[in-house]
């Protein structure tokens, strides 16, 4: 009883901070004290950004009968906010609970008992679950990735009954419509909204050593994820230059150890041939030859050219897709090639399968936030230079959002894919924080 007259006496976000011993620093502050009813709060990673959103919620939720929900683009990321609310209010204090509903470990509702004030946990990839709700708070974390048709046709009504606020914190995504909100709150035009930006390493929580950082990520994914920069991909993929990235002579060295990586295609096969050299705990990738802009040719055909190459090859890398059945052969492309005794290995996780996580992997190697190179192409690979020069992302309309898959053309996408299949599984992506990989 005493902590629920306690939990009825704190009204205040002062008070409760008091409680829990919480001292939010300049950044969170600046969010914690504007009277906007929209905020966007733009951080880079491991900045601070979604444990200030749960300080900014835990009075509000021990505020009697509101109502509010923590959302985001899926479950998992509802997890950080909710996680550090449930540990505060639950486990800490030890607040009753009325009820809650409990999935697997994860919390997707609770109900403080006397207060009448409702969490929700929503993921905003389940449209359905976000009808019919009117709240007094609303807080979407990484908000730059979920859709703009979400915002607006699902979530921003919730708040209308109940003049309710929103605040979105998130890692920037492009030019998308998060984009324009946050432009939206950097305007006086616009009273109702407010918006900030700043950096990971202008925040005390921020503990990584930037130069290691930059020299796993792409100049482009250095800015976005950790610079918190709007940034755009657009035009050419692949920073790649024949002055740069192409040696003239490289061949084929006995004492490196040998990989070849395989996209299938539908005509146009392509194949990779690389070798790697270790040095002071950084990996520099050399491609020594390749099968490229070869057509029309049949899959058992494809393994005998590999074959004829007779590299001392460690380990075979391709598509997953080349585990489909064939209509022609009764086969797939990865049976073919066993047949053949090629063993094609290859990763079927969500992360190695997403092509823009694969495509900001490959970048890396090509030219990291340090600018420099850790893959270079034997001048003889004039087929998959010309594919690294020509690899596109799609153009688009000013009122679209961008795409971040690169163009498929059906040309010089296959090598490109080739590339992509090798570092991805040679170079496992162990984790992705909302955009950011480690491997």
């Amino acid at each position: 009883m005493r902590r629920l007259k306690l939990a009825k006496q704190i009204l205040s976000k002062e008070k409760f901070w008091n409680l829990i011993n919480y001292r939010p620093v300049p950044n969170q502050l600046a969010v914690h004290n504007s009277p906007a009813r929209f905020r966007i709060n733009v951080q880079g990673r491991r900045s601070g950004k979604s444990f200030g959103a749960a300080r900014e919620i835990e009075p509000w939720i021990l505020t009697p009968k509101t109502r509010g929900w923590i959302c985001a683009p899926n479950y998992e990321l509802c997890d950080k906010i909710a996680r550090i609310v449930k540990e505060d209010l639950i486990l800490r204090l030890k607040l009753p609970i009325a009820s809650k509903k409990e999935i697997s470990g994860q919390i997707y509702y609770f109900k403080i008992a006397g207060l009448d004030s409702e969490v929700w946990i929503k993921s905003a990839d389940n449209a359905d679950s976000l009808v019919g709700e009117g709240l007094d708070w609303l807080v979407i974390d990484e908000a730059a990735k979920i859709k703009k048709i979400i915002w607006e046709q699902y979530l921003r009504p919730t708040l209308s009954d109940r003049r309710g606020w929103a605040l979105m914190t998130t890692t920037p995504e492009g030019h998308n419509f998060l984009f324009d909100l946050w432009t939206r709150g950097q305007s006086n035009d616009f009273p109702d909204w407010q918006s900030w930006q700043h950096p990971s390493w202008e925040s005390p929580y921020f503990k990584e050593n930037l130069d290691d950082l930059k020299s796993t990520l792409t100049k482009e994914t250095w800015e976005q994820e950790y610079g918190a920069s709007f940034v755009s991909f657009t035009g050419r993929v692949l920073p790649f230059s024949r002055h740069t990235n192409v040696i003239k002579g490289l061949k084929f060295n006995p004492s490196l150890p040998t990989f070849c990586s395989i996209d299938f295609g539908f005509r146009m096969p392509a194949v990779g041939f690389y070798q790697i050299l270790e040095k002071e705990n950084r990996a520099t990738v050399y491609q020594i030859d390749e099968i490229c802009f070869e057509e029309n040719i049949k899959t058992e055909e494809l393994a005998d050219m590999i074959l004829r190459k007779n590299y001392p090859i460690q380990a075979f890398y391709g598509d997953p897709a080349g585990g489909g059945v064939q209509a022609q052969s009764g086969l797939g492309d990865i049976e073919q090639f066993r047949r053949k005794g090629i063993i094609v290995r290859y990763r079927t996780d969500r992360l190695s399968r997403n092509i823009a996580n694969g495509v900001s992997h490959f970048r890396s190697f090509v030219e990291d936030a340090l600018g420099e190179s850790h893959f270079f192409v034997s001048d003889k690979c004039k087929g998959s230079i010309d594919c690294y020069e020509n690899y596109r992302y799609p153009e688009h309309r000013t009122d679209q959002r961008l795409k971040e898959e690169p163009l498929k053309d059906g040309r010089v996408d296959h090598m490109n894919d080739a590339t992509r299949y090798f570092f991805v599984n040679q170079f496992p992506i162990k984790r992705r924080t909302a955009g950011v990989i480690d491997w």
